[in-house]
């Protein structure tokens, strides 16, 4: 009886990124030098939901795209996602489709830990190669994380916790690896979804340096990802070494052929709405030598 009402409790307390995280949301205003313009990112409240749009520009430094080891260019996307306000922990979990799982603070989109193979794109023989900031471009031209984003997104500082990371798309908010308490979690503290509830039983995502890496499976129910396919994984189905057996296009990768020139998408040059954000918790994330000092003096005149 006991453990029914805590559940029940804890179900109660679920609720997904707050109205103050929103503000959590924005860019550094870097222009990223491949495509020489800036990422924006806009949170705006539908009825009891949230609506992220971003370019899908990163706001950090990139690597030199197409490369030797990624012919791939980044391309500016109009991303558009939808999120419950309060989304409830769901009576069965939900695998991960290949393409956007969830989206990061600073826009950019987060795909699940495999590779078009159903590889595990971060670890093994099939790791993939990513810049300096943890991302790189698929095929479509779509910069994004398949593992922990701390190289320019965030710091992780023993015994501080983490900031906000980003939103899944079930709506469950996504943390860096360190607790309320100050502990380094790692996959073996968290479910099978990558996630746990905190101290005030609120459940929440955590990135960490091992496999998934940031998601397992939604917890929630995802909204706007087709799990129906049949690529669509959960951690659970991948072997010691983070590969699905006979997996394919689990997450769409970062190598590979571009597709012909028509099929490529047009890059939309938007200039960035009135509503775009610089984040709230801007010097908490990892800025180029010098940024942080030009911010201050030039932009906030401190």
């Amino acid at each position: 009886m006991l453990s029914t009402l805590m559940l029940a409790l804890c179900v109660a307390l679920a609720h997904g990124i707050t109205q103050d995280e929103t503000n959590y949301f924005g860019t550094t205003g870097i222009t990223e030098k491949n495509t020489g313009l800036v990422g924006w990112v806009t949170v705006s409240e539908s009825g009891s939901n949230w609506v992220i749009r971003s370019n899908n520009i990163p706001d950090h430094e990139t690597g030199s795209f197409p490369g030797n080891h990624n012919p791939n260019s980044i391309e500016e996307q109009s991303n558009q996602y939808t999120v419950p306000q309060e989304p409830q922990v769901a009576s069965t979990t939900t695998c991960l489709p290949g393409g956007p799982i969830a989206i990061a603070v600073n826009g950019i989109v987060i795909y699940n830990p495999w590779d078009a193979d159903g590889e595990n794109a971060v670890e093994g023989d099939g790791a993939e190669v990513f810049d300096m900031c943890d991302g790189h471009p698929d095929q479509n031209g779509r910069y994004h994380y398949h593992r922990q984003p701390s190289s320019c997104l965030f710091d992780i500082e023993s015994g501080v916790p983490s900031p906000l990371i980003g939103v899944a798309f079930d709506g469950f908010a996504i943390y860096g690896p360190v607790d309320e308490s100050g502990n380094t979690l790692t996959s073996s503290d968290l479910d099978e979804c990558h996630g746990r509830y905190n101290s005030d039983g609120i459940y929440q995502y955590h990135t960490t340096s091992d496999f998934p890496y940031i998601l397992g499976c939604y917890k929630g129910t995802p909204q706007g990802v087709n799990v129906g396919g049949n690529n669509c994984y959960k951690a659970a189905d991948a072997d010691g070494d983070g590969n699905v057996v006979g997996g394919g296009s689990g997450g769409g990768g970062g190598g590979g052929q571009k597709p012909p020139p028509h099929h490529r998408p047009r890059p939309a040059r938007s200039t960035p709405p009135a509503d775009a954000r610089i984040p709230q918790n801007l010097f908490q994330r990892r800025l180029p030598a010098g940024y942080q000092d030009f911010l201050q003096k030039v932009i906030f005149r401190r």
